[in-house]
């Protein structure tokens, strides 16, 4: 069991002040999001939702050639991290069990800077699991989950809610969760059922943060832009934010000064292959990132089949065949395969054609079998 100390405890806490943070986000949370988000100026980035029970006892690994650190079971990689981000990236679970939750929190504690518990997720699949937002209509073992992964893991330990319609109750609930000896606390400003498109309610925010102090409350909802920051700052005195949207728009937004969003989905791309993340979410978080579903630029890329033909089309085959075909494996790059053979069968046909070579047996055979007919 982890005894903590005051001291240590503030240390832990002031982590997570004064910050501007990648949230989690499902499918665009991935390791080149995280990294690149990093690099234009994110203090801490979260990682996207990873259920305990897939996470707990995987095989971990670590790729020499790129650094990429993989967590596989029964041959699916389940989790990606790199020595980059350790010391700024926060491994954020689904659970609604204390001994399955600080199993996947043993499994990867030395490689991330934090745990964080998924209490506002409220996608079907979490809620009927008991997890996500269903946590919050049970906040005994919301805080039996807490309580375990704090006296127990070596990192510190944040929960992510949303807001009830009853003020009262969301403040009541806070309190329980501060209680547990939580590191920082982030609160969704919507509702369970509040769609994205629904104004997020910033001044829900302004007692839990009162009540709470000194204990870090991070804001999450509507920050779309930079200036959004110090803005909702003032507005609701939280301690730092975290945005979601935004950083899918552009991964810039991180900085004052921005880059623009082909610029941003160019170095998106190159991180990715250098993490050799999947194509096909690279190709999902890309289109993601293009507004203008109409423009040919967006065209191209949604016909893209692999990293080579997305590559052609964002003017950069020179970084494939320097950099970027050396990192990525075939596993996460079907399509190169097939596309490969393809062309190396074509070859084949054709060097033989060109040296007289005579043809298989089979199609020797045919102009006989079709005589005896």
């Amino acid at each position: 069991m982890t005894v903590l100390d005051s001291e240590k405890h503030q240390a832990w806490q002031d982590r997570y002040r004064n910050g501007y943070f990648l949230a989690p986000m499902v499918r665009v949370g991935t390791l080149p999001m995280r990294l690149l988000s990093l690099h234009y100026g994110a203090d801490l980035v979260w990682t996207c939702e990873i259920i305990d029970k897939s996470i707990a006892n995987c095989t971990r690994t670590v790729n020499d050639k790129t650094g990429v650190i993989s967590f596989t079971k029964d041959g699916r990689e389940i989790f990606t991290t790199h020595a980059d981000e350790k010391s700024r990236v926060v491994f954020q679970m689904g659970s609604a069990s204390p001994e399955t939750a600080l199993e996947a929190a043993r499994t990867v504690e030395h490689d991330v800077a934090g745990i964080d518990l998924n209490c506002g997720c409220p996608m079907k699949f979490s809620v009927q699991g008991g997890m996500g937002a269903a946590l919050m209509e049970d906040p005994d073992r919301l805080c039996a989950i807490l309580e375990t992964l704090v006296q127990n893991v070596s990192v510190p330990v944040t929960c992510k809610i949303r807001v009830f319609d009853d003020e009262e109750k969301t403040v009541a609930l806070a309190h329980r969760i501060a209680s547990t000896g939580i590191s920082a606390l982030t609160v969704h400003c919507r509702t369970r059922h509040m769609r994205p498109r629904e104004k997020a309610m910033w001044h829900r925010l302004n007692r839990i943060v009162d009540e709470l102090s000194p204990l870090p409350v991070i804001l999450n909802g509507d920050i779309c832009h930079y200036d959004d920051v110090q803005r909702a700052r003032e507005s609701t005195g939280a301690t730092s934010v975290m945005t979601a949207r935004g950083a899918i728009a552009n991964p810039s937004i991180f900085r004052k000064e921005g880059v623009s969003v082909l610029e941003a989905t160019i170095e998106f791309v190159k991180a990715a292959m250098r993490a050799s993340n999947s194509y096909a979410n690279t190709k999902y978080t890309v289109l993601l990132m293009y507004t203008d579903t109409k423009s040919p630029e967006y065209k191209t890329l949604q016909a893209s089949k692999c990293y080579e033909t997305m590559c052609a089309a964002m003017g950069i085959t020179e970084f494939y065949h320097a950099e970027g075909k050396l990192c990525v494996t075939d596993r996460n790059d079907p399509m190169r395969v097939k596309q490969n053979a393809a062309l190396g069968k074509r070859s084949a046909t054709k060097n033989e054609k060109s040296v007289g070579v005579q043809p298989t047996s089979d199609a020797a055979e045919t102009p006989t079998k079709r005589a005896k007919a």
